[in-house]
């Protein structure tokens, strides 16, 4: 099946998105940094803009850190506010409200590889965030495919993480868990550094 990749392009964007980064967000900042380099090597893998992708990476939990943990203000207006302020266009606004599905389904289907990829790597680079912390070194550089893998079968490990939705790459990507979970922790490792990891 072959879907529609990206048709408008807001690479121009990155440097305004890392000053969003560095100006919002505390707590998310490494998920972020985490989630855009997954999603730059991910936009290589399907052919897309590689620097699109990322930006939304970057930007698609920018008003995390603002809400409180309020779900149902999650991708609302205040995420809107935070990307008038870099002049974004509605596309990349839609993107990144496609991610969550749950609640912006409807309006903003899964129907680019994009969303598809963003939508399945989010609870990704969180996990992986928080199986680098179990490590006795707490560095991204020891950490293997299989012990995510494994710690991905361990229900009480990050419980709050929806295994679903990271399994979802062999349904919306087509490509296996190992491999995408491979993929996206080799894209975080080459931005330790930025993450502090």
């Amino acid at each position: 099946m072959t879907l529609l990749l990206q048709h408008i392009s807001y690479g121009h964007l990155l440097p305004a998105a890392h000053g969003l980064i560095e100006s919002h967000t505390d707590q998310t900042k490494a998920h972020l940094i985490a989630t855009g380099a997954a999603m730059e090597a991910l936009a290589k893998k399907f052919g897309g803009d590689a620097q699109t992708w990322k930006v939304a990476g970057m930007l698609h939990d920018l008003d995390w850190d603002k809400l409180d943990k309020d779900y149902e203000a999650h991708c609302g207006d205040t995420l809107d506010h935070l990307l008038q302020t870099i002049k974004a266009p509605q596309e990349l606004l839609g993107d990144i409200r496609a991610h969550y599905q749950s609640k912006y389904g409807a309006e903003y289907p899964l129907d680019t590889m994009l969303r598809k990829c963003l939508y399945c790597v989010d609870e990704l680079t969180g996990f992986i965030i928080a199986v680098t912390y179990v490590r006795p070194s707490k560095k991204i550089a020891d950490v293997e495919v299989k012990s995510v893998t494994k710690k991905l079968k361990d229900k009480a490990f990050a419980a709050q993480v929806d295994r679903e939705q990271i399994r979802q790459c062999e349904a919306l990507l087509g490509i296996s868990l190992d491999e995408f979970v491979g993929i996206t922790l080799e894209a975080m490792k080459g931005v330790a550094a930025e993450m502090k990891l």
